[in-house]
């Protein structure tokens, strides 16, 4: 769990946008934000996850899809989502701070 807003950072991440993208190639809408049955339903994801050490910071922070934040689950720094290998890194010089990048 967060301490951040979802629709607050979805207005900084995606100022104006109705409908986004997350890293897997997921759709996401606005309007989905809360909608635990949405299959659109964005959704705030720790890209360290906090219980292998990640901090509740934004700069550990993704907004991705409700089916890629279940996939990814506490997998770290390696996952799949949505039929796609993925790895976090962290950014050189940072303490909190992570990329994803994907593998295939």
């Amino acid at each position: 769990m967060s301490k951040y807003n979802l629709i607050v950072l979805w207005e900084n991440v995606f100022p104006h946008q109705n409908e986004a993208y997350d890293y897997a190639g997921r759709r996401m809408l606005k309007s989905a934000i809360g909608n635990q049955n949405s299959r659109y339903c964005p959704t705030i994801d720790h890209i360290r996850p906090l219980a292998k050490g990640g901090k509740d910071v934004l700069e550990n922070i993704v907004i991705c899809a409700q089916e890629t934040n279940e996939e990814k689950a506490d997998t770290f720094p390696n996952w799949y989502a949505n039929g796609r290998r993925f790895q976090a890194r962290k950014v050189k010089g940072t303490s909190n701070e992570y990329d994803i990048y994907q593998m295939d």
